[in-house]
């Protein structure tokens, strides 16, 4: 049986490109385009394998994670986070001489913050988090280890 994955992101080139990868690996993949988007997806067709970006408008990833980790049916799916901080992160540490503040560091402790917190409300972090641009072959190695578990 061919394996479900959903892509919730708001940038519609990623969701293409990722889609591609997985058919070409024999997955059947299916895209959202937001947080509530994927909700509804996910209740729809219930994934065997969620790719979530972090980052996105009218729900975040993080807040669609937890809402899936409390709900029974759906606590047990397998989730890879996509972000795009390693990236904005880097940029700025490529102009830290600009600045005598660090403004990664804030965002680095937003993130540390969310996981910590979702820690503390006993769920379970995501299976792997993801940066982009992301390796193709990285990603379905990071897909097999999750969704054929």
């Amino acid at each position: 049986m061919t394996k479900k994955v959903l892509i919730v992101d708001d940038d519609r080139n990623t969701v293409k490109f990722l889609s591609v990868v997985l058919g070409d690996h024999g997955y059947e993949p299916l895209g959202a385009y937001d947080g509530n988007e994927g909700l509804e997806k996910i209740q729809q067709i219930e994934p065997d394998l969620i790719v979530l970006d972090v980052m996105m408008p009218k729900k975040t990833g993080f807040v669609l994670f937890r809402q899936i980790r409390k709900d029974h049916r759906y606590k047990d799916i397998p989730v890879l986070m996509l972000t795009g901080v390693g990236g904005v992160l880097e940029e700025l540490e490529n102009r830290k001489e600009e600045t005598f503040e660090r403004p990664y560091d804030s965002l680095r402790e937003a993130l540390k913050k969310q996981i910590r917190e979702m820690r503390d409300e006993g769920l379970l972090e995501p299976g792997k988090f993801m940066d982009k641009p992301i390796d193709p072959e990285e990603f379905i190695a990071q897909v097999k280890q999750l969704a054929d578990n």
